[in-house]
């Protein structure tokens, strides 16, 4: 098995469709992604129909200060936050490199991991030092564990909440510890919520309220995942004035595109969608987690998003092998290899329709067998 502490080659995302179908030389549209952990129902049917609407304004340079979209942004995230306290990004990729660009050269950037490899990346690119911390089997947050690789050189602590690649969501009250404890430090802390609206306890769990007040708070938040439209690329940060200020000043003009607010300011207001998503990811997450434990040698971790991580337990299969047998297929499932933390043992799947998932659980069980008589 891969060594789970080697520094990993960065590699591409999940729901990479494109590359796996040239790969495999399938079409496309044939592809059954399970890699990318985005809404298998698609976006909002009034988003696509606000692109339409609005594919006119193209002609002329996106609005640089579109108030509208931050005010809708600060009342769907609710807990007191205000336009002011709003900065977007050109998905939340632009936002996780924007903060690293405040920092002075030579800084220390602290990363529970597994985790989102673009945090080490955005510290790297601007000649920060990722420091690792390698988080208990259940992938809870152990905070102290995390204090205790801060030094006078850390500038940031970057957590994902939902975790990712495990679906874990952690306590508002450990993450608020983490919190005071980096302020007192001059510490920034980068909370990536881009999957905390499939959470039945997102709300409760959010620290979005909190970020008017510690001004080393900064929440990371999307439309990728729970709204289905990775192609729109629109983040959201949520963070006091003044670093919203700090910000502003390194950020690149002209990055957020107009049909990308139009199409977010109509999938904020589909309650329908929001409710309907809720209610079906919940659903299937239930149904595809049962049918993959009921699978000898799979161990399925508990989520509360639209992903399960999966861990094999039959010593001689790999999720590298798995992947190459499902692909004959045309299912893409996310080998977790590639994560610092984790090693080829582990792989994730998204949460689809049920026919799809049981589709999946039946290549799985056929794929194994194979696996393991080779």
């Amino acid at each position: 098995m891969a060594n789970p502490c080697k520094q990993k080659r960065f590699v591409s995302h999940g729901g990479d469709v494109w590359g796996f179908a040239r790969k495999h030389n399938i079409p496309v549209e044939r592809v059954l992604d399970f890699s990318g952990p985005i809404n298998f129902l698609g976006p909002s049917s009034k988003a696509v129909e606000a692109v339409n609407q609005y594919a006119n304004l193209i002609k002329f340079y996106p609005d640089p200060n579109p108030v509208e979209l931050k005010t809708k942004i600060a009342g769907y995230v609710g807990h007191g936050v205000d336009a002011s306290n709003i900065i977007l990004g050109n998905g939340s990729i632009e936002l996780i490199y924007m903060i690293t660009e405040t920092f002075p050269c030579s800084f220390k950037a602290v990363i529970p991991v597994p985790s989102f490899t673009e945090y080490e990346k955005a510290a790297l690119r601007v000649g920060g030092e990722p420091v690792f911390v390698k988080l208990p089997d259940n992938f809870k947050l152990d905070v102290e564990k995390v204090k205790k690789a801060v030094t006078k050189d850390t500038r940031i602590v970057s957590i994902c909440n939902p975790h990712s690649p495990s679906g874990t969501l952690y306590s508002k009250e450990s993450v608020l510890d983490l919190v005071e404890f980096c302020n007192r430090e001059k510490i920034i802390v980068s909370v990536d919520e881009n999957y905390i609206e499939f959470a039945e306890k997102g709300q409760d769990s959010t620290m979005a309220g909190y970020a008017k007040k510690y001004e080393n708070l900064f929440v990371i938040r999307s439309v990728t995942k729970f709204y289905g439209m990775p192609g729109i690329r629109l983040g959201y940060g949520i963070a006091t004035e003044s670093l919203i200020d700090t910000l502003q000043t390194v950020r690149q003009p002209w990055s957020i595109n107009s049909l990308a607010g139009y199409a977010t300011l109509a999938a904020l207001k589909d309650t329908e969608f929001i409710a309907n998503t809720k209610r079906i990811i919940a659903k299937e997450r239930v149904r595809f987690a049962e049918m993959l434990s009921e699978i000898g040698g799979l161990h399925v971790f508990p989520s509360v998003t639209n992903f399960l991580l999966v861990k094999i337990l039959i010593e001689k299969v790999t999720a590298t092998v798995l992947k190459e047998e499902l692909a004959k297929e045309g299912l893409l499932i996310r080998d977790c290899s590639t994560f610092m933390g984790l090693d080829d043992r582990y792989f994730r799947v998204t949460v689809r329709s049920f026919e799809e998932n049981l589709r999946l659980v039946k290549a799985l069980k056929k794929a194994l067998e194979i696996a393991y008589e080779k």
